[in-house]
């Protein structure tokens, strides 16, 4: 008895020590993929990391350098039987890609790398991507294998592929067992909608493992290992609780990104368009809807000015959330910030998207032109096929590939706006005056301004007639802002004490009166601060005979603070 219990856990170990002696030979099948990101997208990324910083979204600054170091996932490599060589891996994993490069590392860290890997065909709803080699290179004879039948609950599984650890990735080879052989998901917390089914298992996958393949051991098969999963999340406050995508979605994957039957391209177009026409009429934020049908280009060439934008003008709740999205994936986050802008032109004043189809019809670029009647006014986009799937790549003038354009007329503007100055603190003026009464005058002002303006005003005779004003006004002025160029109207009411020869020499009453003034100022950008002045004013002396009615046409300048 004991002589068996003994064999036994010799059989037992020496199984173990096979497979993790045959482990080493995955390296040279599942590999590092390094993603390389459009140029403009990196170029500009940077710029608003301080822009976080100031709005206090220290996440989103982390992650964008993070994101600038370079992200990374695992995938495998899988031959077709016509001998072509692919690398399957999931759709997150290479999103916002402008090219691929695959690492395979040898145990003595010797390493064989294939750049300008392309995606062939990918699935964002499966998350699967499939990619192939450069210019047709075949580096394989054979790849790994599908495992024939489904995973059973409680079986020995092992995840291969590259964790990061700190600024670096490590090969990792973990183990662990099948908790849950088929489970569906909930696709959001608050709704009863599923996504799977998945393999759920407690072998350990970390960020970086996302793509890479979960394995039986299996006999007669390359490696000693058989593929029944791709990896592809990690449940949140779970311990140990892993999932995997099966290997029969796997390969109807490969089968549909592979097929070479003939398809109606106009169909399919018009399917993704009806499909995104569908997920704008709900009564909620659809920037996320619209973010699952940009293409890349249209994220990398508009990216920049739609998040100067959303900084600039988006609530707080909006904030947040494109906030928790860019610090998961800075890719992400700008994806879901064209979203967000192209989601505010739709909307009418009322916060309504009203939207149909108008017509669809191919353009020369191998696309196709769409256009929509967005609350009764037509707005044509571009639809292109990446990766396998439709894309939108242009949105009406706000997403055409003019971000840049669009950004440098933004940042011109706010320079002028700052130049224009028209919400003045304190403004000082003086300038000439005519009084129909009493003569030429000069006059000068001091005021406080804000909503409403009040201050104190002097009028002081130049002519033979002996006059001189002083009072107490205030009034209200509102800004037009036409470009360079403000005018700002403006009216006041004021009680004054008035000085004449008559009202000296005069008794049986104070000599006062009360005013009413309309009026224009105006001001430009060139001339940061100054403004001039017109204005008519009428003063009313009721029954006080020691001063006449009387009116006035003025003209100044001044200087606003």
């Amino acid at each position: 008895m004991k002589k068996r219990i003994f064999l036994a856990l010799i059989l037992f170990f020496l199984s173990i020590a096979f497979c993790f002696g045959q482990a080493s030979a995955l390296r040279d099948y599942v590999g590092l993929i390094s993603i390389h990101y459009h140029p403009d997208v990196v170029a500009y990324m940077g710029k608003f990391k301080e822009r976080f910083e100031k709005k206090g979204y220290t996440n989103a600054a982390k992650a964008i350098d993070n994101y600038l170091k370079g992200l990374s996932g695992t995938g495998f490599v899988y031959v077709a039987s016509d001998g072509t060589c692919y690398v399957l891996t999931n759709e997150h994993v290479i999103s916002q890609s402008e090219s691929l490069s695959i690492t395979f590392e040898k145990l003595d860290g010797s390493k064989i790398i294939y750049d300008r890997l392309k995606v062939l065909f990918a699935d964002e709803e499966k998350d699967l991507a499939i990619l192939v080699f450069d210019a047709g290179v075949k580096p394989f004879t054979r790849g790994l294998s599908f495992n024939a039948k489904m995973v059973d609950e409680g079986a020995d599984v092992f995840a291969a592929g590259f964790p990061g650890l700190g600024n670096t990735v490590i090969w990792q080879f973990s183990r662990g067992n099948v908790s849950n052989a088929s489970v569906r998901l909930p696709k959001s917390f608050d709704g009863d909608e599923t996504i799977g089914p998945y393999i759920q298992h407690t072998a350990q996958i970390d960020p970086g493992n996302s793509g890479g393949p979960l394995l039986v051991a299996a006999q007669g098969v390359l490696t000693g290992y058989a593929v029944v999963g791709i990896n592809t999340l990690s449940a949140r406050g779970r311990q140990a609780a892993n999932y995997a995508i099966p290997a029969d979605q796997v390969r109807a994957f490969i089968d549909t990104a592979l097929s070479k039957k003939s398809v109606n391209e106009k169909e399919l177009v018009a399917k993704r368009v009806d499909d995104f026409i569908k997920g704008l009429k709900v009564n909620r934020a659809v920037y996320g809807h619209i973010a699952k049908f940009l293409s890349n280009g249209c994220t990398a060439s508009n990216g920049e000015y739609a998040i100067s934008e959303l900084l600039d003008k988006a609530s707080r709740t909006v904030l947040d959330d494109i906030d928790r999205t860019f610090t998961y994936d800075p890719a992400a986050g700008m994806n879901a910030a064209v979203a967000w802008n192209i989601e505010n032109s739709m909307r009418s004043k009322s916060g309504a998207i009203k939207i149909s189809l108008d017509s669809i019809n191919p353009n020369d670029k191998g696309g196709f032109d769409v256009v929509f009647n967005v609350n009764d006014k037509n707005v044509k986009s571009e639809w292109i096929k990446e990766y396998g799937v439709y894309r939108m790549n242009s949105y009406g003038e706000l997403a055409n590939g003019g971000g840049k354009t669009l950004l440098e007329e933004k940042e011109k503007k706010k320079e002028q706006n700052k130049a224009l100055k028209t919400d003045y603190d304190f403004t000082l003026n003086a300038g000439y005056a005519y009084n129909m009464v009493y003569g030429s005058t000069i006059n000068a002002a001091a005021k406080y301004t804000n909503t409403t303006n009040y201050g104190l005003e002097l009028f002081y005779g130049l002519g033979d007639k002996e006059y001189f004003k002083l009072g107490f006004n205030f009034g209200f002025m509102f800004p037009i802002r036409l470009n360079n160029f403000a005018l700002m109207p403006f009216a006041d009411t004021g009680l004054y004490y008035i000085s004449t020869k008559k009202s000296k020499e005069g008794f049986g009453g104070f000599p006062v009166c009360f005013s009413v003034k309309g009026g224009m100022m105006f001001t430009f950008a060139k001339a940061s601060g100054v403004f001039g002045k017109l204005f008519y004013e009428y003063n009313y002396a009721g029954l006080n005979e020691l001063i006449a009615n009387h009116s006035i046409l003025g003209i100044g300048i001044g200087y606003g603070l």
